[in-house]
């Protein structure tokens, strides 16, 4: 380790930290690029699955003929999911799993052998005997009086003999026989002395395109059979993939991924999605320790020179921050990489370090994310981001109808998600053996420094600072048990938006009767956080590895997280603590304030001057929603025992003018509680020992408090002590809060139905309800006044768009014609500016200033003298903008 670090501290200069440069260094401020070359990390199982496919689509069919229906892997995920890496990139993988192949593949067509020897032999095939052809459809060439099918044929042509000495003999050779596509196969097998094709075809999601209609072949008006252009295109791919022996892998993201399946069905295609999970926590962690630069040195090196091997909390930081997508992995070590090496900022500690990762901004190129959304639009968003963060499963075909969705048609839970940005994975089976591939379950997950970028359209509006919050949360496996603490996350989310439009908290029904129902809550002062839970388990104050306090260590918790007024809510399910804390303070004016009080964070709280005092609310609010059972008083001793007792003992609530708030929320209560509701009133306890029997309260003896000071364990009474309250809250103030309809389609939330229509829907209108109020509020946004069905992908321009009732309203309003730019101002060609502005579709005009060759190299425009045109043409775009 020692001599690793000597080595990159010879090459790149003496390393050492500068408080200077720290302080002066900005993120955004472009920094020389040191090239990270990144790792191949092994997808065996997306492997195995292609390989899988190609020899099912050679067995015979239940007819018993030898028919061949070609089954192939599409893999229609966001950007940057690895599906260009895993096809131009397969022969290397299929030598890195060659044991496991060679163990698994017990047939392979082609070959005779079966048994032990035949895994040998198929990948002695794949390795050996295979041609290997990458076609992108970005510089696909443009019609040329040829159809798709012959200029496909010549492309692949080009590609399979682009290394041969003799390219122009043996292509002429080769394309004789273009138009009868077995003897063309055959031919170029027998030019490169190989049996099987793998072809892979990037970016299908293209073919929608104007270009892909100029070719005959492709036109559904000139080929009426076939209602849309995929269709044509399946039915062309299928010509190929009959023949002896062609496997093939299809990429591109995709806005309607179900669709595309019943597209393929119709020309004899299978499709088959290809497993490619974001990387696991584990995963990413190999992923970093594998990037290097040029110099042999690792990246890790270079910002822990005193630790060359990393830190666990710096692979988990990177994690949390980009969901293990391998695109934003890259970008983020790119970044760090590159900034601090140039500001020589090394070795950074845990909190430096993280604030330089929330720094960084995600490729503008790659985000699908609908602008300026209107309010229907913004609640699906809403909905589907809140089942992301809460890990919702839900099945691949799965469909929502009404709810979500005006109209009485259908869409499907993937092609929404997808046309909105998401990235998914599969969920592990449950029981044993193979599961239907129409009940597999996935995931939505949407990276964070992805949600920042989206964030920055609606920094105004609450619940996207609240869903901002909670990346990450450690959300438990979804279970019946585990529904609790979802429960606890929306109801978290409604209160933060109440609250922010509440003038005081006794607007609120849950809060009434309470010592904070007249409590005005400045909406400046409204914020949510995640904070660490609460383990009895735990035999320390603090435990960084399950972060989590102690139930003694509540002078701690206190002051390092609750030193403001907000919401807090527990990072995980709190065992031994409430279920969601909110923190309010007031000032009062106190003039027999002793001139000698003093103390911490938590003995002298916020005074501003000698006669004003900050009195501080806290409330521990327990959610017994999810509850069979009903409650009982027993059940609420429990959580005066997590919160009231604990707090009472450690806080000095009277000193530091704290008063402590037992909340206890639910939708059942027995006999004996209910009974204490009048006129839809809470049931309130101040001060005081109240009996079980009659709820009689009794007069507290000078040494009570201090007898009932660890627990409420014994079955005569209850204890509350001083600066305390017990607030139960009626199941009608409840609902009052949610609203009755929420509060039943909550209801059905946390019913035993599994269906994510049962859970997203409910969502919707939870969050619509409160968009509503949001709307009609001062919030500084401008609705539309459409009303809008559900987001879609317009299929010629690939903008994000929404469909009305009576026809097609653009999401995004006055974009920046990249096309008519590039032509007058940078004076590049057609086919240039075409490929050009598929490349900068994402960009808008204000992003001009920030564009430079590099950037552009980075969006993929690889041709140097068309990035020296662009570059040229923003300057004179930019200066003629100043003259005017």
């Amino acid at each position: 380790m020692d001599d690793q670090s000597g080595t990159t501290e010879g090459r790149l200069g003496r390393r050492q930290e500068s408080e200077e440069a720290a302080s002066s260094s900005r993120a955004d401020v472009p920094v020389p690029k040191i090239p990270l070359i990144r790792p191949l990390v092994n997808r065996r199982a997306a492997v195995y699955q292609i390989i899988s496919n190609f020899i099912s689509s050679y067995a015979p069919s239940n007819s018993s003929s030898d028919e061949v229906r070609p089954s192939v892997c599409f893999a229609p995920q966001m950007y940057g999911s690895g599906k260009t890496t895993l096809g131009r990139h397969f022969r290397e993988f299929v030598l890195l799993n060659r044991q496991v192949l060679e163990k698994y593949i017990i047939g392979f067509p082609g070959i005779d052998d079966t048994g032990v020897r035949a895994g040998e032999r198929a990948v002695e095939a794949l390795l050996n005997e295979t041609l290997y052809v990458n076609v992108d459809l970005r510089p696909f060439p443009d019609f040329k009086r040829e159809r798709f099918k012959s200029t496909l044929i010549e492309t692949i042509s080009k590609e399979a003999l682009s290394t041969l000495p003799n390219e122009p003999k043996l292509l002429a050779k080769v394309l004789k026989n273009r138009e009868n596509p077995k003897e063309w196969l055959k031919s170029l097998f027998q030019v490169t002395n190989k049996r099987y094709l793998f072809l892979f075809i990037d970016e299908i999601g293209l073919l929608s395109s104007g270009k892909f209609y100029e070719f005959p072949d492709l036109d559904p008006q000139r080929n009426p059979h076939k209602p849309n252009i995929y269709r044509l295109f399946f039915e062309i791919l299928s010509s190929f993939l009959v023949l002896p022996y062609v496997s093939c892998f299809l990429a591109g993201r995709s806005d309607a991924i179900i669709t595309k399946q019943k597209d393929a069905i119709s020309s004899r295609v299978n499709l088959d999605f290809v497993r490619l999970d974001p990387f696991s926590e584990e995963t990413t962690k190999l992923f970093i320790r594998g990037m290097k630069i040029s110099t042999g040195e690792t990246a890790l090196q270079l910002l822990f020179p005193k630790h060359p091997e990393g830190h666990d909390w710096f692979f988990k930081q990177v994690y949390n921050y980009t969901e293990g997508v391998p695109l934003y992995v890259r970008h983020v070590m790119q970044v760090l990489v590159d900034t601090c090496v140039h500001n020589k900022l090394y070795n950074l500690t845990e909190d430096e370090m993280y604030a330089r990762i929330e720094e960084i901004s995600s490729y503008v190129v790659y985000s699908t994310t609908p602008m300026n959304m209107n309010p229907n639009t913004l609640k699906v968003f809403s909905a589907l981001l809140l089942s992301s963060i809460l890990e919702y499963e839900f099945q691949v075909f799965e469909t929502v109808y009404g709810g979500l969705v005006l109209g009485e048609s259908s869409q499907y839970v993937l092609d929404i998600a997808n046309n909105f940005g998401f990235y998914y994975q599969y969920c592990p089976n449950k029981g044993p053996g193979q599961v239907d591939v129409e009940e597999q379950r996935i995931k939505l997950v949407f990276p964070k420094i992805v949600f920042k970028a989206a964030k920055k359209e609606y920094r105004d509006y609450p619940l996207m600072r609240y869903l901002d919050c909670l990346f990450p949360l450690n959300v438990p496996a979804e279970t019946p048990s585990s529904l609790g603490f979802r429960f606890e996350v929306i109801f978290a989310a409604t209160l933060y938006v109440r609250c922010c439009l509440s003038r005081r908290l006794g607007e609120l029904s849950i809060f009434h009767e309470s010592f904070v129902e007249d409590v005005v809550w400045e909406i400046e002062k409204c914020r949510v956080r995640t904070v660490p839970s609460f383990h009895s388990e735990l035999k320390t104050s603090y435990s960084a590895k399950e972060q989590s306090y102690s139930p003694n260590a509540w002078k701690e918790f206190y002051d390092k997280f609750l030193s403001e007024d907000g919401i807090f809510l527990p990072n995980r399910p709190n065992s031994n603590g409430p279920d969601i804390l909110v923190r309010v303070s007031v000032r009062r004016h106190d003039s027999a304030l002793s001139a000698d009080e003093s103390g911490s964070s938590l003995d002298q709280v916020a005074m501003d001057t000698s006669s004003e005092r900050t009195r501080v609310y806290l409330i521990g609010i327990a959610l017994k929603y999810y509850n069979r059972s009903t409650v009982n008083v027993g059940m609420i001793k429990e959580e005066v025992d997590k919160f009231l007792i604990p707090v009472s003992s450690q806080l000095d609530l009277k000193e530091n003018d704290i008063w402590a708030i037992q909340l206890v929320v639910s939708t059942s209560y027995n006999n004996e509680v209910s009974s204490h509701f009048t006129e839809k009133q809470n049931w309130v306890m101040n001060t005081g020992v109240y009996y079980e029997r009659r709820f009689e309260k009794k007069r507290p003896s000078p040494g009570a408090w201090q007898d009932a000071s660890s627990s409420n364990s014994d079955k005569e009474g209850l204890h509350i002590g001083p600066n305390c309250q017990l607030v139960v809250c009626s199941v009608d103030n409840l609902k009052d809060f949610l609203g009755q309809q929420v509060y039943e389609q909550l209801q059905k939330v946390y019913s035993d139905n599994e269906s994510v229509l049962m859970k997203l829907d409910p969502l919707a209108k939870l969050l619509g309800r409160n968009l509503e109020r949001l709307w009609r509020s001062d919030v500084p946004m401008e609705p539309e006044p459409s009303q809008m069905d559900i987001v879609s992908t317009r299929t010629d321009t690939d903008e994000m768009q929404v469909t009305e009732r009576k026809g097609v309203v653009p999401v995004r309003q006055g974009q920046f014609d990249w096309m008519e730019f590039l032509k007058t101002y940078c004076k590049l060609t057609e086919s240039e500016a075409r490929e050009s502005s598929y490349r900068l579709r994402r960009l808008r005009e204000q992003d001009l200033e920030g564009i430079d060759s590099y950037l552009l190299e980075e969006l993929g425009i690889k041709d140097l003298q068309v990035r020296i045109k662009i570059v040229a043409g923003i300057g004179k775009y930019l200066d003629s903008k100043m003259d005017t």
